[in-house]
């Protein structure tokens, strides 16, 4: 289970990394950088699912609560580096496809951020309520953002 759940994860990093790829004509030095961090966010997601796997193998409750804060904040600060992306991107309309409609950029900020927001309640979730919940939670986010990876209101309808 936690080999799926990492590699969907990372495979949506993946949809979403291509799909704002098609949406961008040239690149600049600080584009390349800041695409730097995503990637280097998204490298660390195999090692909390494998912690959180472990957690749920062998149920202690303190260890489960820490692998899924773990997980969580990886997961956050992933998201943070794609909301950093965008923000980038936002005022750099140059590099972007001349098709692209005007603020598409700056809207697609609250993607990862409403994601940030879900991670932050998924921990509390898992220690104050049910560690199901929170999982629930870092289950579904993967697949809303492969669902909407090309945007959250694309009107080119097709990948």
């Amino acid at each position: 289970m936690a080999y799926v759940t990492s590699y969907l994860y990372v495979g949506v990093v993946w949809l979403n990394h291509h799909a704002t790829f098609d949406r961008i004509r040239t690149m600049d030095r600080g584009l390349h950088w800041v695409h730097l961090g995503v990637l280097a966010a998204a490298a660390p997601l195999p090692f909390p699912a494998a912690v959180l796997a472990d957690a749920i193998r062998v149920p202690r409750p303190a260890d489960l609560t820490t692998a899924m804060v773990l997980y969580s904040a990886i997961g956050t600060v992933l998201c943070a580096s794609w909301t950093f992306f965008f923000h980038y991107l936002a005022p750099h309309q140059d590099l972007a496809e001349e098709q692209l409609e005007p603020g598409f950029f700056a809207r697609e900020r609250l993607r990862p951020s409403s994601a940030s927001s879900c991670r932050s309640v998924a921990a509390p979730l898992a220690v104050l309520v049910r560690p199901a919940a929170a999982l629930a939670i870092f289950l579904a986010l993967p697949v809303f953002y492969g669902i909407t990876s090309h945007g959250s209101a694309d009107r080119r309808g097709g990948a």
